[in-house]
């Protein structure tokens, strides 16, 4: 069995103070289901690091900062749009086939995969996406990285307009 090697990465533990060398590209907020959660968009060497975050308020308990870290090869801006219009069109327009709800392919050697979900994701009742990148794990060891939107967040929330702007400036070199 081959093993695979994937470049290292740091774990960005406070989205608001990142590790030297690392550069925040933009926030932004789940207002419409979520306010007070951001996601954080920074670049790290050729890597796009996303952290989703916020800050946990318990009752009689110190509030404290949940982050969740998802890694991906800088190319994946592209491919998420790309493959995203893959999912929307038909299968007789070159779309994803009946009965399929995933995807996968290597970008960069990393393994990434992208899913339908069908659950519901938040008090809207909606249902979303999740982006996988496989060979990656958590920080915390518990599974593969991974990054859940809603259907609300990525279309009215500016997520996925956030995403085409992200990956137009990666293909013009403006990044």
């Amino acid at each position: 069995m081959t093993k695979q090697f994937l470049p290292p990465l740091i774990e960005i533990k406070d989205p608001e103070v990142p590790p030297k060398d690392i550069r925040l590209l933009v926030r932004i907020e789940d207002e419409l289901n979520y306010p007070g959660d951001f996601e954080s968009f920074f670049i790290q060497s050729n890597h796009l690091s996303i952290v989703s975050h916020r800050i946990v308020k318990r009752k009689n308990k110190p509030n404290f900062l949940s982050t969740r870290q998802f890694d991906a090869p800088l190319s994946i801006l592209p491919w998420f749009v790309n493959k995203f219009e893959f999912f929307t069109k038909m299968p007789h327009e070159g779309g994803l086939p009946h009965g399929k709800i995933s995807t996968d392919d290597l970008v960069e050697g990393e393994d990434i995969g992208l899913t339908r979900l069908m659950g519901r994701l938040n008090a809207r009742g909606d249902q979303g996406y999740s982006l996988y990148n496989y060979p990656r794990k958590d920080f915390d060891g518990s599974g593969y990285q991974s990054l859940i939107i809603s259907d609300s967040y990525l279309f009215q929330g500016g997520f996925f307009e956030t995403w085409k702007e992200l990956a137009n400036k990666y293909e013009n070199g403006t990044l």
